[in-house]
This record gives C-alpha cells, sequence and structure tokens, in this order.
C-alpha cells in the first residue's frame, strides 16, 4: 500500500461503513498506528508474523460479534415499534374531547418521554352534572409500558366502576380516593412498590366552589388577577396502605380564576436533583397565564428555566379558567 498506511485505510472504511468488521494485520507496533487502530473500532490488532489458528479465530469473533449487533439492531427496533404501539394506544386510551361551556375552558398538555413514547401519567376531565366537573391527575412511579399498564388500569375502572355510577349526584373526592386506594391496591397486589399520586379535583362555577382531595400530588397553582396562589396538597400516596384516610379541602373561587393542575415531571431538573419552587412556578405560570399562552409555551418556559431539551420525566399539565 504505497499511497496510505493500513490504519489511515481503516479510518477511511469505518467512517465510509462503519458496520464493517475490521482487523489490522501489521508489522508496525507504533503508538500512533495503535491509537489509529482503535479510533477506526477495529474487532482485533494483529502483528506479524501471525498464527493462521489465531487469525481465524479472531475473524470467527468478529463474524460473531457482527451477528450480535444485527441481532441487538433487530430487538431494539421490535422494541421500539412496541413503545410506539402502547404510546399510541395510550393516547386514544386517555383522549376524551374536553368539555365545551361558556362559562368554564379547559386545556390538557401530556408529554410523556420522547424516547419510550408512553408513560404513567394519567388524567381526566368528567362532566359530573349542570356546571359541575370532576378534573383527576395521577402520577404512577416509573416510566414506559409498566408505568403505561397502570394508567390504563386507571382509565377503566375509575369511570366504569366509580365515576359513572355518581354521574347528576352529589360527590366527594376524598370518598372517591378511598375507593380508588383500596381498589388499586387490590389490583396491584403483587406489585406493593408501584406507587401513585393523585388528585381529584370538583370543580362547582354555580356555587364558584372548589372541592379536592389529594394523595401525594404536588402543589396546583390558582391564577387570580396578577396574582398566583399555591395550594399545597397533602395526603399519603396510593397503594401504600390499603386503610388510608383523606380529606376534603374546599376553596372559594372568584369570577376569571385560572387553576392550573401539573405533575412534577415539569419542574424536576435532573442534572441538579432538584426542584423548580413553587414560587418560581406560581411567577411563569402567573405570566403565562396573563399573556394567554397556550400550554406549550408554558412547557417551553420551563424547559428554558431548567437549561434544558428535554424532560426527565413525563408530563402533564391542566388548565382550567373561568370565563364568568
Amino acid at each position: 500500500m504505497p499511497e496510505m498506511l493500513g490504519s489511515d485505510l481503516l479510518l477511511e472504511v469505518h467512517s465510509l461503513f462503519p458496520k464493517i468488521k475490521t482487523i489490522l494485520l501489521t508489522g508496525y507496533s507504533e503508538i500512533e498506528e495503535i491509537s489509529k487502530s482503535i479510533k477506526a473500532g477495529i474487532s482485533a490488532y494483529i502483528t506479524k508474523p501471525w498464527n493462521e489458528d489465531h487469525l481465524l479465530s479472531e475473524i470467527q469473533s468478529a463474524y460473531n460479534l457482527d451477528i450480535l449487533e444485527d441481532e441487538k439492531r433487530i430487538a431494539e427496533e421490535m422494541l421500539m415499534e412496541e413503545l410506539r404501539w402502547g404510546g399510541e394506544l395510550q393516547k386514544t386510551l386517555l383522549k376524551r374531547d374536553l368539555p365545551k361551556t361558556e362559562n368554564i375552558e379547559f386545556d390538557v398538555l401530556y408529554q410523556p418521554l420522547p424516547a419510550l413514547f408512553c408513560g404513567g401519567d394519567y388524567y381526566d376531565i368528567i362532566p359530573l352534572q349542570n356546571n359541575q366537573y370532576l378534573v383527576l391527575l395521577g402520577d404512577v412511579a416509573g416510566h414506559g409500558l409498566k408505568a403505561a399498564f397502570i394508567t390504563t388500569i386507571l382509565k377503566t375502572i375509575i369511570f366504569n366502576d366509580y365515576v359513572r355510577s355518581r354521574i347528576g349526584k352529589s360527590f366527594s373526592p376524598a370518598d372517591f380516593l378511598e375507593w380508588l386506594n383500596k381498589r388499586i391496591a387490590h389490583e396491584l397486589t403483587q406489585f406493593p412498590d408501584m406507587l401513585i399520586t393523585f388528585s381529584a379535583i370538583l370543580i362547582d362555577i354555580d356555587q364558584l366552589r372548589l372541592t379536592y382531595s389529594n394523595a401525594g400530588q404536588s402543589h396546583f397553582f390558582i391564577i387570580r388577577g396578577d396574582k398566583y396562589y399555591p395550594v399545597h396538597q397533602e395526603g399519603i400516596c396510593l397503594n401504600i396502605s390499603e386503610d388510608s384516610s383523606y380529606k376534603n379541602h374546599i376553596i372559594r373561587l372568584k369570577e376569571k380564576d385560572h387553576i392550573i393542575l401539573l405533575t412534577d415531571g415539569l419542574i424536576e431538573i435532573e442534572k441538579d436533583r432538584n426542584t423548580v419552587s413553587p414560587e418560581k412556578t406560581g411567577e411563569i405560570l402567573c405570566e403565562c397565564s396573563k399573556n394567554n399562552d397556550k400550554l406549550p409555551v408554558v412547557v417551553s418556559r420551563f424547559k428554558d428555566l431548567c437549561h434544558i431539551e428535554t424532560f426527565q420525566d413525563d408530563v402533564t399539565l391542566l388548565s382550567i379558567r373561568l370565563k364568568l
């Protein structure tokens, strides 16, 4: 090879065809040659004179490695396809036409981890009777298919086994959470470490009253004019104890109030192992509310604040704006 060294050839081959397995058979042993060979991703480095059996063994090893990499690639493609399918199914299951009325405006943004397509956030907005709406937000521990499967269980049992029979009747968020906790403890007997945070909020437009009960969820916010009011929620997560009890809390609303619920994926700063403070969160939400920003804009503001391109957890935002 009068024009280039073997290591230079391998570098060129690697840049053009990175999947090709290469072996360098050489009489040189300089550090520079070894360094180039490593950069070229060679399967083996053999110096002259060589042993034929050794060379054949290295060729066989490179061949076997190529087969394993192909099998790994195929398995990864199948997994990604399953995750995409799971994500589409979850979107279909969670999707519900938002109630439309002159007195209240609802909006939802649901964003699972991009690499997993599906996640553990659960939300729902259900009309119960004239001008009464049940707003639900939950967060299953973990990510991906396992968490998404639990949200599917929640979607199936909450409306069919509890809420449906109470449409048009009085509704207690605390009673609902106690029922849901017992039911989840039964459904997830084999998974005692699978914890779920959950908020249940009943909004009565006629009475301008918000009744909420909480199972481990973080703050939600009421934006009123130029001020924000973080509502700290107490209550134990679902699936910790079957006998957990929950309380109702009442907030008097005012005309034009803007209520915003969020899961903690929006405010987690993974690299700092910290979260955005309720004060800073409230400031951003208040400003976005005043500007009538859409929820994707709100999400972008938090990304800019945390200096990140993608979140490290599922993100859900629920917006409830009174228009009285």
